[in-house]
């Protein structure tokens, strides 16, 4: 088994009337099966799975959209979206036990920047 250090920090002075500013840190165990840090063209064409619903465990998934126009939709192999990835943006989340992931470009071809592990 394997360590994962995800860090997320939210700095803002001008989001709301208090200044916003914190991180937060994890240590995950991962094991296989996983796949690194990949690029994948995405089109608007066909749902393209990224995390087949038969991969057995929950996997932590990493996505960026790496496009400078068109957004991304990422969702479950049942077409339950989790996310709506606008150019340069980019997720880190759990995806459950026997959900999936599939990508799919709205408007053009994107290229999608990913990863995930599995659960250990």
């Amino acid at each position: 088994m394997a360590t994962l250090t995800p860090t997320l920090t939210l700095a803002s002075t001008d989001a709301s009337s208090d200044t916003l500013n914190f991180t937060v840190t994890d240590s995950l165990t991962v094991t296989s099966p996983s796949v690194g840090l990949s690029r994948l063209t995405i089109t608007t064409a066909d749902n393209q799975e990224l995390v087949d619903e038969a991969v057995s465990g929950i996997s932590y998934f990493y996505a960026k959209n790496t496009d400078n126009t068109n957004f991304v939709v990422l969702q479950t192999t049942a077409s339950v979206q989790y996310a709506r990835l606008s150019p340069g943006e980019f997720c880190f989340f759990p995806i459950n036990d026997g959900a999936g992931l599939e990508a799919r470009a709205d408007t053009a071809s994107c290229v999608l920047e990913y990863a995930y592990w599995t659960k250990g």
